[in-house]
């Protein structure tokens, strides 16, 4: 066979496959992903069910095939970024030696984000999408937060495990809303703009975390007894 005849075909059998899960997530817009069926994909990509079964065995197989595929990229994307040394400051030098800009995996992340939208919109839906998914999402995070945790210097005390909890759930819920508007709407946010926003979340702990340690009087400033 010739090269570039089999190189049509690939790239013909990559088209079909990706317009089956194109197809697919569309109908997510209108039920639960486990209520789709087959024939539902099959109309809406106008394909045979001999075509579907070409690329997938079931509907959980397409599913699995599409979130390994996220999963795998969002992992190699995280695994490129050059590990971050810890923070050796005193705490009291907090203010002139805090890394202000936001970690390169929070652009990362919203970068993933955008370049796989339909998809990640689809998954992420808080009333069709799938939760099993956010959770193996979650555990690509967790590492990574807890990354830059350390490079923070954040205090490994009662309150990481839970501020590590937060922080994971923000990265979801920011993506959520965020992919939520058109590119071309007023609301839209550049991954600049989300990425600060999201930053401004983690210095502003890092902030309060140096004022409870350095400040005795701190508790009560933010906490004031009524009179």
């Amino acid at each position: 066979m010739a090269r570039g005849t089999e190189n049509q075909r690939t790239h013909k059998s990559e088209n079909t496959k990706r317009h089956i899960v194109t197809s697919f997530l569309s109908l997510m817009e209108e039920k639960p992903w486990e209520k789709i069926s087959v024939i539902e994909i099959c109309r809406k990509a106008e394909i045979t069910r001999g075509t579907f079964y070409q690329y997938f065995s079931d509907i959980y197989d397409l599913v699995e095939q599409l979130e390994h595929s996220l999963i795998t990229d969002l992992t190699a994307r995280m695994e490129k970024v050059p590990k971050q040394r810890g923070c050796h400051f005193r705490r009291e030098d907090f203010l002139t030696k805090f890394r202000y800009g936001p970690p390169r995996t929070f652009t990362i992340w919203f970068e993933f984000c955008r370049d796989h939208r339909d998809a990640m919109m689809a998954l992420l839906d808080r009333k069709n999408g799938d939760a099993y998914f956010v959770k193996k999402l979650k555990a690509v995070l967790k590492g990574c937060i807890e990354e830059v945790m350390e490079a923070d210097g954040t205090a490994n005390d009662e309150l990481r495990e839970h501020f590590l909890k937060v922080f994971m759930e923000l990265h979801i819920l920011s993506a959520q809303s965020w992919l939520e508007n058109p590119a071309d709407s007023e609301e839209y946010l550049s991954v600049d703009d989300i990425v600060n926003l999201l930053n401004t979340m983690r210095v502003g702990s890092a902030y309060l975390s140096y004022r409870r340690a350095t400040d005795p009087d701190f508790e009560e400033k933010i906490n004031p007894k009524e009179a």
